[in-house]
């Protein structure tokens, strides 16, 4: 694997990654978990520092193109948004449903969407 890879440092507190891997779940499930932990966490930062609620499409395909050149690929970036916006339609289209602002989603509140799902 390289370097760019081993140094990839998630946005999901290790906390909440080990609350996951103790989960009485499918590993697909965890997997799952786990990337819907990240998506939210980075959604929060682009709206951090955006100073938005949730981040608009504009943004979220401007920080999927400022990941892509970090991994010098270009053509990552549009993979990547197209991953990022589906996570994004999901999580808004559950905080809806729960009557719960998105960035505002737990842990809880993931194992109860991807339960759903299953």
């Amino acid at each position: 694997m390289s370097d760019q890879f081993n140094s990839f440092m998630s946005p999901v507190k290790k906390e909440v990654v080990y609350q996951i891997e103790r989960l009485d779940v499918s590993t697909l499930q965890k997997l799952h978990l786990k990337l819907l932990s990240h998506c939210l966490e980075v959604f929060r930062d682009i709206s951090l520092k955006a100073d938005k609620d949730f981040p608009s499409e504009i943004l979220l395909k401007k920080w999927c193109e400022d990941e892509a050149k970090k991994l010098k690929d270009d053509s990552f970036s549009v993979l990547l948004f197209e991953q990022m916006n589906s996570a994004a339609i999901k999580l808004k289209n559950y905080s809806k449903k729960i009557g719960k602002d998105v960035l505002n989603l737990n842990l809880d509140d993931l194992i109860n969407l991807t339960s759903l799902e299953n």
